[in-house]
């Protein structure tokens, strides 16, 4: 396997100048001198939350603006500002390298999130140095009755036919005799086929926590949404819905690559050089092992000069292994994380799934 591309430097200089023509200029407003890297997010994304709880955004930033500079993290749907949002103000940051804090919500309607919207500017704010874009999905709700606060399974991710998504959440209710609440897996819009799930007890009136699950038996479905729903107690009125995006493929265990786990957390913006690490679990059949490989892909074609792990003989049966991707230089947006299974000489494909991510490098 190849630990680098260069494929940029082979393409006809035409072909390259047109190429930098058609990028987005957003793409061009960051530099290795302002840069906003290593984000996280509390609570998760996706995410489903009640009018004026906050969305706190930690992040590690570099400037070389001898003065300081203002950055700024706003809630974008779609592209245009979130209505009715409310968000934090940002302190003059130092030259440097350092860590910030923020947050934002909304206060009123029933908008989601789709985008934040990271600027970093001088020390006078009139010049924007910096500008990115971190795909997201909180989805805000006005509702009386609500499930809100979701903890999934992280999403994406390969699973075993019967190795269950576990969910928990917070729920808000009206009904003097209680609540039922589900969570189901959907493939489009309509249920995962062979899907199995919990049953609902009942939930008390007011505020409470809950907890829920999901599988796949059988078929090579994906998950693309989980779709939470309040009933009343005897299951006759409907009360609440929201659909949550996700990606759970789910496969038979012979040979297979499962319970994948990604740090830094998707979706995530990273400088030069920092890694993408990967821990999963693995079961093969194969008597003399397996090797398995985690690569970065942009646009349907393997991501331009990255660098990533060769891959050890992990032994036949069922184990953990571990891989790492990085871009070491020009700017790109990893789009899919492509993971395969060979056999211990690397000329059999025993398996093999790409992961729906965005990991911005720059």
């Amino acid at each position: 396997m190849k630990l680098r591309r260069k494929a940029l430097r082979s393409l006809p200089i035409a072909l390259v100048l047109l190429a930098l023509l058609l990028v987005p200029s957003a793409a061009f407003a960051a530099s290795a001198d302002h840069l906003v890297t290593q984000v996280s997010l509390a609570p998760l994304t996706p995410n489903i939350l009640r009018l004026n709880q906050s969305v706190t955004i930690d992040f590690t930033y570099t400037t070389n603006e001898a003065e300081g500079v203002y950055i700024w993290a706003r809630p974008m749907s779609g592209a245009v500002l979130t209505p009715n949002y409310a968000a934090s103000p940002s302190i003059l940051h130092p030259v440097g390298t350092g860590t910030a804090s923020q947050f934002f919500t909304i206060t009123s309607g029933n908008p989601t999130v789709t985008r934040i919207r990271f600027q970093m500017w001088n020390a006078t704010q009139t010049v924007l140095l910096a500008e990115t874009f971190v795909p997201v999905s909180y989805q805000f709700r006005s509702d009386s009755r609500i499930v809100s606060q979701i903890g999934l399974t992280a999403t994406p991710n390969v699973l075993k036919h019967g190795q269950k998504v576990s969910l928990s959440f917070k729920y808000k209710a009206t009904n003097p005799g209680g609540v039922r609440i589900f969570a189901r897996p959907l493939t489009g819009s309509a249920l995962t086929p062979h899907y199995a799930a919990h049953p609902s007890p009942l939930y008390p009136v007011g505020s409470g926590t809950g907890h829920a699950w999901f599988t796949v038996t059988s078929g090579t479905a994906t998950v693309t949404k989980v779709r939470f729903q309040i009933w009343n107690a005897n299951q006759t009125r409907k009360l609440f819905q929201a659909v949550v995006p996700v990606s759970y493929q789910y496969k038979a265990p012979a040979n297979i690559v499962n319970s994948i786990k990604l740090v830094p957390a998707n979706p995530n913006l990273l400088k030069f050089g920092e890694r993408v690490n990967l821990t999963y679990r693995y079961t093969t059949n194969r008597a003399a092992g397996v090797r398995i490989w985690a690569r970065p892909f942009s646009g349907g074609a393997l991501t331009l000069n990255y660098a990533a792990n060769p891959s050890p003989v992990y032994p036949v049966g069922s184990g953990v292994a571990d891989g790492f991707f990085t871009i070491t230089d020009v700017p790109a947006t990893v789009d899919q994380i492509r993971i395969q299974m060979y056999d211990d000489s690397g000329s059999i494909l025993l398996f093999e799934r790409k992961i729906p991510v965005s990991y911005q490098f720059k």
